[in-house]
């Protein structure tokens, strides 16, 4: 009896280690979701300020931009498409970031609940073994 209750006890113990590996996985992925949308988050907020800025330039303004190392003239219509669809890019970028955030802290929550769960299951294991032993000492 005493064998048996060590091999479930160590597979369960097993099991739990796993889980908490892929829990560290899910936590990893979800920091490095939570960096990509900081660097997001902050190319947003400097396209914005472009777009307000070029919203408040005169028509026949010079316009330049940045190719390389390189100013290139650009017109002033052609500057604001530029910026609005590199905003509702970003935009979109940051939207399936935060989805995918949401989604792994789910996970994690899923997962650490699962944990909490087998160690319980574990230890009332545990402690069933040491009343059956302790009775059998008691019997013999």
């Amino acid at each position: 009896v005493k064998m048996a209750a060590s091999n479930l006890g160590g597979a369960m113990a097993a099991e739990i280690d796993e889980e908490v590996a892929k829990f560290r996985q899910v936590q990893e992925d979800l920091q490095r979701v939570r960096n990509d949308l900081q660097i997001v988050m902050g190319q947003l907020a400097e396209n914005e300020m472009v777009q307000q800025e070029l919203q408040l330039l005169d028509a026949n303004a010079n316009i330049y931009k940045m190719v390389g190392p390189i100013l290139i003239k650009n017109n002033h219509d052609d500057a604001k498409d530029t910026v609005s669809k590199r905003i509702e890019f970003i935009t979109s970028e940051k939207t399936r970031l935060e989805t995918k955030a949401k989604d792994l802290e789910q996970k994690g929550m899923e997962i650490s609940k699962k944990v909490q769960e087998m160690q319980m299951m574990l230890q009332q294991a545990t402690a069933a073994a040491v009343q059956q032993i302790a009775a059998q000492h008691a019997n013999a």
